[in-house]
């Protein structure tokens, strides 16, 4: 489910991600760790690490903000 939140979300961290990897490929002295570092970088915060995890977040804030709570009322657990 994509929302205008996840959008801006994903675009601010792919532009900050961008100039990570250009500092990276400067900084590290050969290829092979360049494109290590780079492997790591993209799992980490692409569809191996971050993105599931901030679906899961919006995806639960939104059930919270439409009264889906995982609560049955006065913080008792359903």
């Amino acid at each position: 489910m994509m929302n205008p939140l996840h959008d801006a979300i994903v675009k601010a961290l792919n532009a900050h991600l961008t100039r990570l990897l250009l500092a990276a490929e400067i900084g590290i002295p050969t290829a092979i760790q360049f494109q290590a570092f780079r492997t790591l970088a993209l799992n980490e915060f692409g569809m191996k690490g971050f993105l599931p995890e901030l679906e899961s977040l919006l995806k639960q804030h939104g059930k919270d903000r439409n009264g889906q709570a995982e609560t049955a009322g006065k913080g008792v657990p359903r």
